[in-house]
C-alpha cells in the first residue's frame, strides 16, 4: 500500500446508521436470461425468454455440443482453451480438444508445433484458493507455459457469450446484446476475489456489468429442484420436494462437481423463502480426484520407464487415458460382479512394451495404491480390467473426504434437524457416491434429480427470472477496514505505535464491520459508514479486509487478507469531503454504493472493478 492510500484510512471518520431495505441495482429490462455455468470439467449455458418462464419455468434451451472425436453429442462441452503460439484464442471446448490432438499427431509434419501453442483444461480451480484482491494469478497450461488467468477466463466467457448470441437469434430474430440478462455461476465456496475475478473476466468478455448476476451454484440447484415434479426425480419417494421445502424444514444441498464440492445448508421459513443454516463450506474433493488416482494408479503399473518415454514422445496419450476412464467412471457400481472395462490408448500400450520387453498384454497383476491398497487388473486386448471393488478404491481418498465433512455438519448446532440431502452436479451421476451417501446416512431423505449434471444450469436460469428464493445467507468471513486509535499502552502493542501530528497512534487496527456467521438479509446494506477522501489511490481507496476468525485485532494478523477496495479507481469523488458509503453483504457479491453530499456524485458497484 502507497503511503497516501495509508493515510486516506488512517484518517477515516466513521458514523454509523441504521440498516435499511435498498432495491437491487441489476437491470430488469430484458427479453432473455442465459445462464452460463462454467464448471472444472464441463460448460454449457442454457436460456429462456419471459414469456417461456412464466408459462413454465422448467422450460429451458440448452446447446448441445458435437465431441468431433466421437461424434456423440452432449449438453456441455469440455473446458478447455487453445491459444496460437502467438497468444490468439482458436478454439474453446472439444473443438480445443481435437485442435490440439491433431497439432500433437502433425508435430513431426508440420510447422506448427503443438508445443508452441497453448491448452489449457480444468483451469478453473485456478481460483480456488484465491485470497486476495492484488494477487496476480497465472495458469500453466499442459506443457508448463504460463498466460495470465484473466485472459483464458475472459476469452473462454468470451466464446460461451457469443454462442449464446449466435444460439438465441437464430430462435428469435431482433435479440441485442442488450436485451439479454446474464447469469455466470460459481461456487459458493469461493473467496470475494474469486467472485470479483469472475465478474471482471465477464466484463472484459463484453457482458455489461449492469446486465449480469454472479449466482452461487448451490443455490441455483436448490432453486431447480424446489420446481421439481416427482417424475423428474431419480431418488426419493413421492412427496419427497413438497416435504423438503414446506415451513420449519431443514435440507442441505451437496454440489458434487469436476473440482470441487459445494455444500450449503438451508431452513425453509414460514413464507417458503429460505435462509442459510450454515455458512458454505467444501472442498477441493471433486470427480477430478477420482481421475488423478487412475492416472496415478496406471503410471504406477507401467512404471517410471514407460512414464518418462510418454511424456518425451507422446504427452496426449495419458490425456486420452483420462477422457476415457471418465466415460465409464459414472457407471462403476461397487456391487456389481461384472468386472470395470476401460479403454488403454495405443501409445500407453506400445510405450509398456518397450520397457517391459517380452511381456504381453494379457495377463494379471496387482498395482500397490494408497493406504497398501492393492488393486488387481488384467488386459484383455486394448483394455484394463479389474473388478468393481477394486475400481471403488480411486474414489477412497475423495468421498471420505466429503462423508466426513457432512458428518461434521450434521454434527453443529443448526445442522441436527437437517432432514434432506439434495445431490446434484456431475459427480452425483456415480453409482459409487449416492451408494456410500445412502449407506452413511440412512435416516436421511435423498433427492436426485434426473438432470443431476445440469441442475445447476437449469437453476441458474429460473434464478435469473426469480432470485426470491434465497432471503437470508450466512457471511463466510469477518470483514474490516484498516483505522488507528490513539495509542493506549494498556491495551495496544507497541510494534504498532507511531506519531504524527503531535499524538501518538496505534497502527493497522481492524475496524469489524461484519462477523464470520452472522445471519445477513439479502436486499438489506448492513452498514452504513461516512468517510473523509484525502487523496486517490492508484488502486483505488479505503481496503476492505476479511479473516476466517471472529476475533480480528489488525490487518497483518495471519489470515487476515485484503480482498479490494471500497471505492474504485478512477471514480470521480473530490477530495477532502466525506463520502457516504452503504455496505451490502447479503447478496451473492458484496455491493457498494457511495454517494458525496457536496459533490453530489453517486456511484453503485460491486466489490473488485
Amino acid at each position: 500500500m502507497d503511503d497516501a492510500i495509508l493515510q486516506n484510512i488512517k484518517e477515516t471518520t466513521i458514523y454509523e446508521r441504521k440498516d435499511e431495505n435498498i432495491p437491487s441495482k441489476i437491470e430488469e429490462n430484458y427479453l432473455i436470461v442465459a445462464a452460463i455455468d462454467f464448471g472444472t470439467t464441463f460448460s454449457g449455458y442454457a436460456y429462456s425468454s419471459r414469456h417461456a418462464f412464466q408459462i413454465d419455468p422448467l422450460k429451458v434451451t440448452m446447446k448441445s455440443w458435437v465431441d468431433p472425436s466421437s461424434s456423440m453429442i452432449y449438453k456441455k462441452t469440455s473446458t478447455c482453451i487453445l491459444f496460437t503460439k502467438e497468444k490468439e484464442f482458436s478454439e474453446f471446448g472439444f473443438d480445443a480438444e481435437a485442435k490440439y490432438l491433431d497439432l500433437l499427431l502433425d508435430d513431426d509434419n508440420t510447422d506448427e508445433k503443438a508445443k508452441d501453442w497453448y491448452f489449457f483444461r480444468r483451469f478453473k480451480m485456478a481460483l480456488y484458493e484465491l485470497q486476495s484482491g492484488d494477487q496476480e494469478v497465472l495458469i500453466e497450461d499442459e506443457t508448463g507455459k504460463s498466460l495470465p488467468a484473466m485472459v483464458v477466463f475472459s476469452e473462454s466467457l468470451r466464446y460461451l457469450k457469443q454462442s449464446v448470441i449466435d444460439c438465441v437469434s437464430k430462435q428469435l430474430i431482433g435479440i441485442e446484446l442488450t436485451d439479454i440478462k446474464w447469469i455466470v455461476t460459481v461456487p459458493a465456496i469461493w473467496s470475494d476475489p474469486a467472485k470479483a475475478f469472475m465478474r471482471k473476466a465477464a466484463l472484459e468478455a463484453g457482458i455489461d456489468s449492469k446486465m449480469l448476476t454472479i449466482v452461487l451454484e448451490p443455490e441455483a440447484a436448490a432453486t431447480f429442484v424446489k420446481h421439481l415434479p416427482v417424475e423428474r426425480r431419480v431418488d426419493g419417494q413421492e412427496g419427497d420436494v413438497f416435504k423438503t421445502f414446506a415451513p420449519g424444514t431443514k435440507y442441505i444441498v451437496v454440489d458434487a462437481g469436476g473440482g470441487t464440492v459445494d455444500i450449503t445448508a438451508h431452513e425453509v421459513r414460514e413464507d417458503g423463502h429460505v435462509g442459510e443454516l450454515i455458512k458454505a463450506t467444501g472442498g477441493n474433493w471433486g470427480s477430478t480426484t477420482v481421475d488423478e488416482e487412475y492416472l496415478v494408479f496406471l503410471k504406477k503399473f507401467i512404471g517410471e520407464t514407460a512414464t518418462t518415454l510418454i511424456n518425451l514422445k507422446t504427452p496426449e496419450a495419458f490425456f486420452k487415458a483420462s477422457r476415457e476412464f471418465e466415460k465409464v467412471k459414472p457407471k462403476i457400481n461397487p456391487e456389481s460382479g461384472i468386472k470395470v472395462r476401460v479403454i488403454l490408448p495405443y501409445h500407453i500400450r506400445e510405450a509398456y512394451k518397450k520397457a517391459h520387453p517380452g511381456k504381453k498384454l494379457k495377463f494379471e497383476e496387482s498395482v500397490l495404491m494408497k493406504r497398501e491398497k492393492k488393486i488387481d487388473i488384467s488386459f484383455n486386448g486394448e483394455h484394463v480390467r479389474m473388478s468393481s471393488k477394486d475400481a471403488k478404491q480411486l474414489f477412497a481418498e475423495s468421498i471420505t473426504k466429503i462423508i466426513e465433512h457432512l458428518k461434521n455438519i450434521f454434527e453443529q448446532t443448526n445442522g441436527r434437524d437437517i432432514s434432506t440431502i439434495i445431490l446434484v452436479g456431475g459427480y452425483a451421476g456415480s453409482l459409487v457416491l449416492t451408494e456410500v451417501i445412502k449407506s452413511a446416512f440412512p435416516g436421511m431423505r435423498l433427492i436426485i434429480p434426473h438432470e443431476a449434471a445440469n441442475s445447476v444450469l437449469h437453476g441458474a436460469v429460473i434464478f435469473g427470472h426469480d432470485p426470491s428464493l434465497i432471503r437470508q445467507r450466512r457471511s463466510k468471513y469477518t470483514y474490516g477496514i484498516e483505522v488507528f486509535e490513539i495509542f493506549d499502552p494498556s491495551k495496544h502493542d507497541e510494534k504498532y505505535k507511531y506519531e504524527k501530528n503531535g499524538e501518538f497512534r496505534c497502527d493497522k487496527i481492524f475496524s469489524k464491520l461484519l462477523e464470520v456467521d452472522e445471519m445477513v438479509n439479502v436486499g438489506e446494506y448492513q452498514n452504513e459508514k461516512s468517510y473523509i477522501l484525502h487523496s486517490y489511490g492508484r488502486k483505488g481507496n479505503f481496503k476492505l479486509y476479511t479473516s476466517s476468525s471472529k476475533n480480528v485485532e489488525h490487518v497483518d494478523d495471519n489470515g487476515c487478507f485484503c480482498i479490494g477496495y471500497i471505492l474504485s479507481p478512477g471514480h470521480k469523488f473530490i477530495l477532502k469531503e466525506s463520502i457516504i458509503v452503504k455496505m451490502r453483504f447479503g447478496e451473492t457479491e458484496i455491493e457498494f454504493n457511495a454517494h458525496q453530499p457536496k459533490s453530489q456524485q453517486t456511484s453503485v458497484y460491486h466489490l473488485g472493478y
